[in-house]
């Protein structure tokens, strides 16, 4: 993920936070699962920060949407149990990966509202690199 993208993503993730009334935490990671580019906005939780970049590190890190993860493990809990805990994993949605040509190149990670509202943001997000 280009340092262009980074910011693309997260500032794109607060407009639209911004636009819902809501104050979050939005933080681009590369492939790797480093931090490119971190916003918290005034007035979001203090935990958003590593909140949030444990939902991009875990989209990177697997490929998949941190939102995915509850239905993949509803019916196999001792997954989760072994996976909790774990540095960087957060099965919680708003988290996506950043995708070119099926080669995931970072992450999105968004924290401070409701679930489905950091979904919607991070979507936000992604969408705005195209």
């Amino acid at each position: 993920m280009t340092d262009e993208q980074a910011l693309t993503a997260v500032l794109a993730a607060v407009a639209k936070a911004r636009a819902m009334g809501l104050r979050i935490t939005a933080v681009a990671v590369d492939a790797g699962g480093h931090p490119k580019a971190l916003l918290r906005m005034n007035g979001a939780p203090f935990h958003g920060v590593e909140i949030s970049t444990d939902k991009a590190r875990t989209a990177a890190g697997f490929g998949i949407p941190t939102a995915v993860w509850k239905d993949r493990i509803a019916d196999r809990p001792h997954v989760l149990e072994g996976l909790n805990g774990r540095s960087g994993f957060i099965p919680i949605g708003g988290g996506v990966p950043v995708m070119v040509d099926g080669t995931v190149i970072g992450a999105l990670g968004v924290s401070g509202a409701r679930e489905d509202e950091d979904c919607l943001i991070a979507a936000e997000g992604l969408a705005a690199l195209g």
